[in-house]
């Protein structure tokens, strides 16, 4: 394997038939799928929204174009900030999701919050539109790889051997294991959530992050590696126990979703090339990762009952039960239930919509609730840490707005950041605001990856930045928490760069 192969792998030129051929295979394959629930619930189904289905398939042009595009170019990468945009939540989230509902396979309680469907569903679809159509142009702007570039110059120009960064990595992951324990007890990450933040818990919780970063990194380590040795099988087998184990405790119905997405990455990142067999594996991997992160998930819920803050030990009784559940329980049914959650999972539009149709009424109440103008609270305020202004304003509580839109506070529901632009800015601000966002990835894009020769610390930084952004939560945290993840990723960068020292292995890259 060519070890200076570039970071991005673009597709050659003249050569993207495969790619049409798997996009032509699953397009088939969704026209069946819709066909089949037409058939099965009919187009009288009191519950479906046809009038929807022009709106979605204009929303997944919009959304898919970009990709379409790169395609000619002979520059797609799936792991290209717009691309990963597109198929980890846009298309899913707004295209499926739009079907999911119009076929009313989606019936949250809701939906009945939003004032005149028919006019503020389509709408919706409208915004998502915007937002994404703002984004690409966004990203599109010539200044954003100039700006890019420049800070090329400055960065630093490690990069160190395959046979030197083994030992470092896992140095790393067991702190960021340490730290993820602590964090789980404190009832930081999971599902559960703490009734008083602390000083230092946001601290803590970025700490755990050394634990995402020392995965990618180390399967960074066995993709670029030339020959497998006992030290990859050690490595390769903490991976999958650490990942399994971090799932199983989190009751994540995403979590497999998110192990699969790592590992893909590093192929990419790494310089693998991708091939026709990787991208069917790849769905089909993706497909079955849904539906048991799905069941269990929500069985893990179901069982734990509540948010509350609970310790490990108890934490570890519900993972035990929810696996006698599974195995014991009825497969029909947890099958049902795992497809029913996932697709209420893939219907990001009913939710956006009770924004949409409900912000203007609601904004004198969001003073009341302390949920007004937090982006502009959050993008002054985040800089300075909570261990030095205890009384800094939090950022808009999930729970305050939940009960505010949707009259119940013990969920955490999406606004998406177009419904957070729209909240605080009214319409103009959603593709003004997504516009700001697609410019600062073409930076990050261009300063570490895109023409870029291979640099490990520069590919994990890229991994955790381009994973940090949300796309189901608001538009004012993107910023701070991508600034406070870029400070402890380049943190756990220096950490390998101490544990590998001075060592005559650790060359530096020279720069283009």
């Amino acid at each position: 394997m060519n070890v200076s192969r570039q970071l991005s792998t673009p597709i050659p030129k003249g050569s993207p038939n495969f790619i049409y051929g798997i996009a032509i295979l699953w397009g088939v394959v969704a026209i069946i799928v819709f066909t089949l629930i037409l058939l099965e619930i009919g187009f009288d189904d009191p519950l479906s929204r046809f009038y929807l289905v022009p709106w979605a398939l204009a929303t997944g042009v919009v959304v898919v174009l970009p990709s379409v595009l790169l395609i000619k170019r002979g520059k797609f990468d799936l792991f290209h900030p717009l691309v990963f945009a597109t198929w980890s939540y846009f298309f899913p989230g707004f295209v499926i999701g739009g079907f999911v509902l119009a076929a009313g396979l989606s019936q949250p309680y809701f939906l009945s919050f939003v004032q005149d469907d028919r006019y503020n569903l389509p709408l919706t679809f409208v915004y998502v539109m915007l937002g994404y159509g703002g984004l690409a142009i966004g990203f599109s702007l010539h200044y954003g790889k100039v700006i890019g570039d420049s800070i090329f110059k400055f960065l630093p120009s490690w990069n160190w051997k395959e046979d030197k960064v083994a030992v470092p990595g896992l140095i790393l992951l067991g702190i960021g294991m340490a730290n993820t324990v602590i964090a789980f007890g404190m009832g930081l990450i999971g599902f559960q959530k703490v009734d008083e933040i602390g000083a230092f818990d946001g601290i803590i919780f970025l700490f755990s992050l050394f634990l995402l970063e020392a995965s990618f990194f180390l399967w960074l380590y066995i993709f670029r590696s030339r020959h497998f040795g006992a030290m990859h099988y050690i490595v390769l087998g903490l991976l999958l126990a650490t990942a399994i184990g971090r799932t199983a405790f989190q009751g994540n119905r995403g979590g497999l979703i998110h192990l699969l997405i790592l590992v893909g990455c590093a192929f990419v990142l790494s310089g693998r090339k991708i091939t026709a067999k990787h991208h069917f594996i790849g769905g089909i991997l993706v497909t079955l990762a849904l539906v048991i992160g799905m069941i269990y998930g929500t069985t893990f819920r179901q069982i734990k009952g509540s948010q509350e803050q609970a310790s490990l030990s108890q934490i570890g009784s519900v993972v035990v039960d929810t696996m006698e559940s599974l195995s014991s329980g009825d497969i029909d049914a947890s099958l049902s239930r795992g497809f029913g959650a996932l697709a209420e999972r893939l219907d990001s539009i009913s939710s956006l919509a009770v924004i949409v149709s409900n912000y203007e009424a609601l904004a004198p109440y969001e003073e009341l609730w302390g949920i007004n103008n937090n982006i502009w609270v959050d993008t002054i305020t985040f800089f300075i840490p909570r261990a030095i202004w205890a009384d800094k304003p939090i950022s808009i509580e999930p729970s305050k707005y939940a009960d505010l839109y949707f009259n119940y506070s013990e969920n955490s529901f999406t606004m998406t950041p177009m419904g957070d632009l729209l909240r605080n800015f009214g319409p103009i601000g959603v593709p003004l605001g997504m516009i700001v966002l697609g410019f600062l990835l073409r930076i990050i894009y261009a300063a570490l990856i895109e023409g870029k020769e291979f640099a490990y610390w520069r590919a994990c930084i890229y991994y955790m930045i381009l994973t940090a952004i949300s796309y189901e939560g608001t538009y004012g945290l993107i910023v701070p928490y991508l600034s406070k993840v870029l400070v402890i990723s380049f943190v756990g960068m220096l950490l390998i760069r101490f544990f590998i020292g001075k060592s005559p292995n650790a060359l530096p890259l020279a720069k283009p």
